[in-house]
C-alpha cells in the first residue's frame, strides 16, 4: 500500500487507521483498540485478540503484548512501507483530514499555517556539513534536516507527536529563526515522531538528536527546543517515555531548567536517569567525541550531574 492508494477525505482517527488496514474494533472517547498492526513483524504470529491501543488525542500506540510502540507518523511509514520522510507524512496526515488532530483539546490560538512545499525545497546538507558536525547521512535523513543555502543554515523540522510538519527553525551560527512566526515549538519534542526505543534521552537541541543517533544505537533523543521544558512537552514524556535520560546543557541554563524538571517530573516505570558529564568538558552531546557521547549515556545515574563532585 502507497500514500497515493490511501484512502483520503476521512476526518476521523479511526477512519485513517482503517485505510491503513489497521483491524481496528473499538473506538472510545480517548482511546482506540485494535488487532496490532505490527504484531507479525514482530513475532511471526498474527494477534488474534486486541492488545493494541492508540490515544485519540496524541496518535501514541502501544502493543500490550509484542511490546511494540510508536506515533501515529512512525505508523503510517511502517505500513505504507514509505521511508521516513516529514513532508510523505505530512501529505498524507493532510489528505486525511487530521489537521485539526494537532491542536490541544484546550482552546489555544489557531497554529500558523505552514507552506511544505517550501520546506521540501531546501537542500540536502553536504557530506562536508554534515562531517563538520559529527553526523552521518543516514540519521540527517531520518530525521528531515535540511541546509538553507541562501543563509548558510540548518533548517530543522518542528514536527506534530502525529508526524505533520508545524513549520521549521534556521539555525545559523549567529541566530536562530522559527517558520512560521508564532509556531509553536513547546507542544511538540523534536525526534518523538522517529521514537522507537525502550530508552528516550531529553536534550535541548534537535542536532544533538541527530548527533546521539549518529553515534549510538539503543536509545533514541528527544529535543525540547531549549532550556524550557513545557508542561506539554512534559506530558508528552510521561505519556510515551518507559525508560527517560536527562541531558539538558551542561551551562546554568541547562542546569535550572534540568533542577525544575526534576521537581516536576511523573514517576516512571524505572527511575529516571542523569546523562554523566564530569569526563568531559564539553556543554552537550553536539560538542562530545564519540567516546564521550557514549560514556555520558551508558553511564547516565540516578544522581543529578551537577551534584558530582
Amino acid at each position: 500500500m502507497t500514500m497515493m492508494t490511501a484512502i483520503h477525505g476521512t476526518t476521523d482517527i479511526a477512519d485513517v487507521l482503517k485505510s491503513l488496514g489497521v483491524d481496528v474494533v473499538r473506538v472510545g472517547d480517548s482511546e482506540i483498540s485494535a488487532r496490532c498492526p505490527v504484531h507479525l513483524n514482530r513475532t511471526g504470529k498474527a494477534d488474534r485478540s486486541p492488545s493494541w491501543s492508540m490515544n485519540a488525542s496524541n496518535g501514541l500506540w502501544i502493543c500490550y503484548s509484542c511490546g511494540a510502540k510508536g506515533t501515529l507518523s512512525h505508523l503510517v511509514s511502517e505500513l505504507t512501507g514509505e521511508a521516513d520522510s516529514i513532508v510523505a507524512v505530512h501529505e498524507f496526515l493532510i489528505n486525511n483530514g487530521l489537521n485539526r488532530l494537532t491542536n490541544p483539546v484546550e482552546a489555544e490560538p489557531q497554529q500558523p499555517v505552514v507552506d511544505w512545499m517550501a520546506f521540501s525545497k531546501f537542500a540536502v546538507p553536504s557530506d562536508g556539513l554534515l562531517a563538520s558536525r559529527n553526523l552521518d547521512r543516514d540519521a540527517a535523513r531520518r530525521y528531515g534536516i535540511r541546509w538553507d543555502t541562501s543563509t548558510k543554515a540548518w533548517v530543522i523540522p518542528i514536527v506534530s507527536p502525529f508526524g505533520e510538519l508545524l513549520g521549521w527553525q534556521s539555525k545559523s551560527k549567529t541566530r536562530v529563526l522559527n517558520y512560521p512566526v508564532g509556531v509553536s515549538k513547546s507542544s511538540t519534542l523534536f525526534g518523538l515522531d522517529k521514537a522507537d526505543c525502550d530508552t528516550c534521552v531529553l536534550v535541548e537541541s534537535p542536532l544533538d538528536v541527530v548527533r546521539l543517533h549518529t553515534v549510538m544505537g539503543g536509545c533514541c533523543g528527544l529535543a525540547s527546543f531549549g532550556a524550557h521544558i513545557s508542561k506539554t512537552q512534559i506530558s508528552l514524556l510521561a505519556n510515551h517515555v518507559n525508560k527517560l535520560i536527562i541531558a539538558l546543557d551542561n551551562d546554568s541554563a541547562g542546569i535550572a531548567a534540568a533542577q525544575k524538571l526534576k521537581e516536576k517530573l511523573p514517576a516512571f516505570r524505572t527511575p529516571v536517569l542523569w546523562a554523566k558529564y564530569s569526563h568531559t568538558e564539553a556543554k552537550d552531546i553536539g560538542d562530545m567525541t564519540d567516546a564521550e557521547v557514549y560514556e555520558s549515556i551508558s553511564k547516565a545515574s540516578v544522581f543529578p550531574w551537577w551534584l558530582h563532585v
